[in-house]
């Protein structure tokens, strides 16, 4: 049995790599820093059911990612440049909870990933 990815980074090295995050939400945040090299987090939702997290201070401490500057400037987030290496993840659910990516979702980001 395969085990579905949860979310996918996207280094500024163009790499992106599926991952799996914890169920559990203060787990979860822990391995989110330690994937990101960051202290804080921060999330732009890309749209209802597509979440960027990305390091709150990259902006003056890590590398431009092209790959997430195009990637959300495809979903209308025009104004800046995104920084260091992002997360993309499911959404939230009703009580601000991180959605996984499911199977659909994951297969229509890879391809858009794969157009820029």
């Amino acid at each position: 049995m395969t085990i579905m990815p949860s979310a996918l980074l996207i280094t500024p090295e163009a790499e992106v790599i599926p991952v799996n995050l914890p169920a559990d939400s203060g787990d979860r945040l822990t391995v989110m820093y330690s994937l990101m090299r960051c202290e804080q987090v921060d999330v732009v939702a890309l749209t209802d059911q597509l979440d960027m997290w990305l390091d709150d201070n990259g902006l003056y401490t890590q590398p431009v990612n092209p790959i997430a500057t195009l990637l959300a400037r495809r979903f209308g987030r025009t104004y800046q440049d995104y920084h260091g290496p992002v997360l993309l993840t499911g959404g939230a659910d009703g009580e601000g909870e991180t959605l996984p990516l499911n199977k659909d979702k994951l297969l229509a980001l890879l391809a858009s990933l794969a157009d820029l």
